[in-house]
């Protein structure tokens, strides 16, 4: 799975999807970089990993899919070599992030683009965010379009459609992202009143806030943003910042906001002093594919492992 742009395209998400989808029936892996860790070499998630020895998205799947194997390898092929040899019953590894990955031939690619940026629209950088050319879209077996609204008229898919013009081995889907229910991070968050949140101050490191900023200006009258680079490690001076953004909030009722995948990155032991004082919570998201293609979404899923295992 991945994406011809920098920048994010709810890749997480959707792998997180192949997960719930597949974990029940098989043996799953999931393979990743692991952007921001500090380590390099193989490492498979464990109860005593952090953040940093194996980057923010494994850790989040191996602390939401407690059934699954997670690995890290900034070489692919060492990972697969190395996953199969120490899980030979392994039925599905799941690639997170590695489309551009030449030395690697998939069983199913997946690619992903952006309902606001698709790639046909782009340009390859410096003129624009596309890290290769938009013919290498040929490799893939299945195209998403994702952080589609979720009310998508067929005119606007069909528009879609005409612009990324699909080869005859290629199916074409559209989803949306859906928001969960405020988490609490901290004790203090857990003490609030969720329903009684005026105002909000967000933090996020991430490659596109913007759905998740989006949908807090929607909902709260007061929202002082603070956004950092994707996959940002965050600094005591960052906290402190924030502090700073809470207490001037006109607002009694004020809370902390951040991402799911910014949340495994505030956890860290060196910022437990400031992030413990503060009411922080994060919100969950989950990707939903629209009906008129979910169905077929899961059956090709499902078709291909069952008959590749």
């Amino acid at each position: 799975m991945g994406n011809l742009c920098v920048g994010g395209s709810g890749k997480t998400p959707h792998v997180e999807y192949l997960i719930r989808l597949l974990s029940k029936d098989n043996n799953i892996t999931t393979l990743s970089r692991g952007y921001g860790r500090l380590t390099k070499g193989f490492f498979f998630a464990d109860s005593k990993s952090t953040v940093y020895q194996v980057g923010d998205e494994p850790l989040s799947y191996y602390k939401k899919y407690p059934s699954i194997s997670v690995a890290v390898c900034e070489d692919r092929v060492l990972g697969i070599n190395t996953i199969l040899q120490k899980i030979p019953d392994t039925d599905v590894i799941i690639l997170d992030d590695a489309y551009q990955h030449l030395s690697i031939k998939a069983g199913l690619n997946i690619l992903l683009t952006d309902y606001y940026h698709i790639y046909p629209k782009d340009y390859v950088i410096p003129m624009g965010k596309l890290r290769e050319p938009i013919s290498a879209a040929k490799e893939a077996d299945i195209i998403i379009v994702t952080k589609c609204p979720k009310v998508l008229l067929p005119i606007e898919e069909q528009f879609i459609r005409e612009k990324i013009q699909p080869l005859p081995y290629q199916k074409l889907y559209f989803s949306y992202i859906e928001f969960g229910q405020l988490q609490p991070l901290t004790k203090p968050a857990m003490q609030m009143n969720v329903a009684a949140i005026r105002s909000v101050v967000s933090i996020t490191g991430i490659a596109n806030p913007y759905p998740f900023l989006e949908y807090i200006r929607e909902r709260y009258s007061e929202c002082q943003e603070l956004t950092f680079p994707d996959h940002h490690r965050f600094s005591r001076a960052d906290l402190e910042k924030t502090k700073l953004y809470f207490h001037r909030s006109l607002s009694r009722q004020v809370a902390i906001l951040t991402t799911e995948k910014d949340a495994v990155r505030l956890k860290a032991d060196y910022l437990d002093d400031i992030v413990s004082q503060l009411p922080i919570f994060y919100l969950p998201i989950e990707v939903k594919f629209h009906a008129r293609f979910k169905q077929d979404f899961e059956n090709q899923i499902i078709d291909y492992v069952t008959k590749n295992k």
